[in-house]
């Protein structure tokens, strides 16, 4: 067990009637989420509850953690918790090869475009890059909604990187 930091804790100092994060605290010992989840669920619970929304039932209808933060979440948080379901809508839709895992995800405030490739040999990323490419060309030509920085390098300069790269590993 991770041991919890005062800065961790720092949320409760704001609460002048205590008895106002005690179900939030409850449900933490209850149902013992991860360190990390556990932090969470209280940040953002208690910014919740500081806003005075209520979230007894929402504390008792979920009984997971990571469903519970994604509520949360999309509580605190209406616009772009919508935003990043739509985007991640997108990215699914969108051509990958089976090589190619692509998924939207958020770090800290911001939405992210991560994609994921292994490849073996030159041949096998250049062909990788066209794909992308293709991607690329297919959000640039018509599609309503883009996705701002898929790829912010030609794909000559990506290949040159790499080439060079793959050469200080022979």
């Amino acid at each position: 067990e991770k041991k919890l930091k005062p800065k961790n804790l720092s949320i409760l100092t704001e609460f002048k009637d205590k008895s106002a994060i005690k179900p939030l605290l409850k449900w933490i010992e209850t149902f013992k989420p991860t360190h990390s989840q556990g932090i969470q669920i209280l940040e953002l619970g208690g910014e919740l509850l500081l806003m005075n929304k209520s979230l007894n039932s929402l504390l008792q209808k979920e009984r997971k953690a990571s469903l519970l933060i994604e509520h949360l979440k999309k509580i605190r948080q209406p616009e772009s918790s919508a935003r990043d379901v739509e985007k991640s809508k997108l990215v699914k839709n969108l051509s990958w090869t089976n090589s190619i895992k692509a998924k939207w995800v958020r770090q800290n405030d911001r939405g992210a475009l991560s994609i994921h490739f292994n490849s073996f040999s030159m041949r096998d990323f250049k062909q990788k890059i066209q794909k992308l490419n293709s991607v690329y060309e297919t959000l640039n030509k018509g599609q309503k909604k883009t996705l701002e920085g898929l790829i912010q390098r030609k794909q000559e300069n990506i290949l040159i990187l790499f080439e060079f790269l793959f050469s200080l590993s022979k």
